[in-house]
């Protein structure tokens, strides 16, 4: 079985007064899809559990598995989805204006996937672009589209890599911040490669919507961390940075994007930063946290309990997501999901961990026809269910988070 270790302190503030709320049980890895019925059946397993840290209210999960397992061969395309790929072409946009970005600065994107982001910067602004990204199946994408990868971990050893390449104007990290374990080593090796005027973005889901959603489907092995922006200030602080905005962003389920600078850099802090954090003191409070434990438990009956009542039913999920993985091995009673319905190519045919549903395109699905599809990825719902409509899927479609509904496009 894979190494994995415990997490013994806030990656944040260091702290070792550290508080379970949430026992997902043992899980498969979500990412990780299998060959074989039987692989998938039997992939090792572990324990997915959340802690609450009691100094600075950061959640993170009770291990780290091994990166290298996670991330070196990643089934997951950003550009795959519609959504995402207009939320970055305005991203690019708005950035380029409000940090006047122009053709030929320098912009690096800390694990760029397919080169999504990256590819609007370009076509829009003209800007000069490098993906720093891990997975090494994703490196031949990104040369197709003339982006520049290299293959690896951000981090100050890959900084010293980096040496032949300017200052970044413009560093982005989206959907990553939360998958990094040395948030000091990220954060310090941002210091050291961003010029004195540059800035780093993130994007990530943000602790409010994961709790009053009852967003539990997005905790999985990659999700190390599930921020809000008062742990993220310890952190920023020590790594000789500071946070000067923050906004709030529909995508994935509700996101925060978060712009840091130098400490020193002379760029004022707008008014943003202290407004979310005083929006967020109910969620320093470890009872808010119980309280959604027991929420989710809810939310886990329903979605078994509505499956099942379907029994007569031809029922398919779209989706083979790391969300769906997390939502069917821990809610359970999966029987009657047949498979599961995907566009990207590299997960046709395979299996998903733990529940062994096979997945199958948009195509066979149709020719199945069945009566509900259960969208597993319900934070794309509406580019889901217009596809399938245009497909010809004439079923019904259902939504299980925060609850089991049906969903009308």
């Amino acid at each position: 079985m894979p190494a994995y270790t415990q997490l013994t302190k806030c990656r944040c503030c260091g702290s070792d007064d550290l508080s379970m709320y949430l026992d997902l049980g043992m899980m498969p890895l979500a990412n990780n899809l299998c060959n074989t019925y039987d692989e998938a059946i039997n992939a090792d397993r572990y324990p997915l559990q959340v802690l609450f840290c009691n100094e600075c209210s950061l959640s993170q999960l009770s291990i780290v598995i091994d990166p290298t397992l996670l991330f070196s061969n990643y089934v997951y395309r950003s550009s795959i989805s519609k959504g995402y790929v207009s939320h970055c072409r305005e991203m690019a946009k708005e950035l380029s204006y409000k940090h006047g970005l122009t053709k030929g600065s320098f912009m690096i994107d800390i694990a760029g996937n397919d080169g999504a982001l990256l590819s609007e910067f370009r076509e829009e602004i003209g800007l000069q672009v490098l993906n720093i990204d891990p997975a090494v199946n994703l490196a031949a994408i990104n040369e197709a589209k003339a982006i520049r990868v290299i293959t690896g971990f951000w981090g100050i050893d890959m900084v010293n890599r980096l040496n032949g390449f300017p200052k970044a104007d413009l560093i982005t990290a989206t959907n990553v911040f939360a998958h990094v374990n040395d948030v000091a080593d990220f954060l310090k090796a941002v210091e050291v490669k961003l010029n004195d005027t540059g800035v780093l973005v993130l994007e990530f889901p943000y602790i409010i919507d994961f709790i009053e959603k009852k967003e539990f489907d997005t905790v999985y092995f990659e999700h190390l961390s599930y921020f809000s922006i008062t742990p993220l200030m310890y952190a920023v602080t020590d790594a000789g940075l500071k946070i000067i905005s923050v906004s709030k962003h529909d995508i994935h389920g509700g996101s925060v994007r978060v712009t840091i600078a130098k400490q020193w850099a002379e760029i004022p802090v707008e008014q943003s930063v202290d407004d979310f954090i005083n929006n967020e003191l109910e969620y320093t409070k470890f009872d808010k946290y119980t309280g959604y434990a027991d929420a989710v438990k809810k939310t886990a009956h329903s979605y078994s309990y509505n499956l099942n009542r379907l029994h007569d039913n031809k029922v398919g999920a779209f989706a083979a997501s790391a969300k769906g993985n997390t939502l069917m091995n821990y809610c359970g009673g999966n029987y009657n999901l047949k498979f599961i319905v995907d566009e990207t190519p590299e997960k046709l045919g395979k299996f998903t961990p733990g529940c062994a549903k096979p997945i199958i395109s948009i195509q066979d699905m149709i020719s199945i026809m069945p009566d509900y599809l259960v969208i597993l990825s319900w934070n794309f719902a509406k580019e889901i269910a217009d596809k399938c409509r245009v497909a010809g899927y004439t079923g019904k479609f259902i939504i299980p988070i925060p609850e089991w509904h049906e969903y009308i496009p």
